[in-house]
């Protein structure tokens, strides 16, 4: 029987390899260029035959406009994507600095500091589907919270979701886009974890601040705080914007520690008290100049009650 030929069998998988190398070369290429662009400097384009990473070193990203300051800067950076895959991109990042401040309006500033950042962007098409960033550790500044707090498990979340529907029974405007802050937070011996979720609701898909400003809310619901792993108070409240620049805030809190929940809010001395058999309602009032006050909570007293729960957990300053 006549035998073929070594190279016969051997070449189809050659002119493939050579063919998928080209293919690789010029998204890598194409990859490299744009996060150059982005960065404002030259990166490095590895990862072949399964990822392309762009990598680069020193990077310091700004970006002003009239609505909106946004400042990264990271010891080094490596953004990497599937070459098959061109909507979704993981990045990390050694010693991110990240601030993000929108202009025109009072006390929204966020900072972040840490070691490391691990982010996921999803965008395969005009509106962004999904951005998470993870911080194991950090320093941030939150808005109408302050800062600096020393954070673990830190975690941002952002999507936009045009033309999306109310919230349940909200006569407010269509949820346009979702956010959702989540992390644990110590500052002068308080430890407290926060799980707040956010809808941004607008007329239209949110193009600019000033676009949002026009009817547009925040609307917190089901916000958590946590003492030691466990619940501590619940969280409705909207947000909405005020001629002069700042966001009002109006909601409610829920708490089985409600005297505590409102010192811990308010930066009074910590109160001691024991749980309430069920949870108790405190409105929150306030804005993002001049901070948040809670109201009394209905129908409790505080301090020690025969036959009630155990005590609250001690929130020291």
């Amino acid at each position: 029987m006549h035998r073929l030929p070594f190279w016969v069998p051997v070449l189809p998988l050659l002119l493939g390899l050579v063919a998928y190398w080209l293919y690789w070369q010029g998204e890598a290429k194409a990859f490299g260029a744009v996060v150059a662009a982005r960065l404002g400097g030259p990166v490095e384009t590895t990862g072949f035959p399964y990822r392309i990473e762009a990598r680069a070193a020193d990077i310091a990203v700004q970006r002003q406009t009239r609505q909106l300051s946004v400042a990264m800067h990271a010891s080094q950076i490596v953004i990497n994507r599937q070459p098959w895959r061109t909507g979704h991109v993981v990045i990390q990042a050694e010693a991110p600095r990240l601030q993000i401040a929108l202009a025109r309006l009072a006390g929204m500033r966020l900072d972040v500091e840490a070691p490391a950042m691990l982010a996921s962007v999803r965008r395969p098409g005009d509106t962004l589907e999904r951005l998470s960033m993870h911080f194991e550790t950090a320093k941030v500044w939150l808005p109408f919270a302050g800062g600096p707090f020393d954070a673990t498990d830190f975690e941002l979340h952002l999507r936009e979701t045009p033309g999306g529907a109310p919230q349940g029974r909200s006569p407010t405007l269509p949820v346009q886009a979702e956010a959702r802050i989540a992390g644990t937070l110590d500052r002068a011996g308080v430890s407290l974890g926060i799980d707040v979720p956010l809808f941004v609701t607008a007329r239209t898909p949110i193009a600019s601040i000033d676009g949002w400003r026009n009817g547009g809310t925040i609307e917190v619901k089901g916000a958590q705080l946590l003492a030691m792993g466990k619940p501590l108070a619940d969280i409705d409240a909207t947000l909405a914007p005020l001629p002069d620049g700042r966001i009002a805030v109006s909601g409610t809190i829920r708490s089985e520690c409600p005297f505590t929940v409102k010192a811990l809010l308010e930066g009074a001395a910590p109160a001691a008290e024991y749980r309430a058999r069920r949870a108790r309602t405190m409105t929150l009032t306030g804005d993002s100049a001049g901070g948040v006050a809670v109201g009394e909570p209905e129908g409790a007293t505080g301090g020690p009650v025969r036959s009630q729960e155990p005590p609250c957990p001690v929130l020291r300053r």
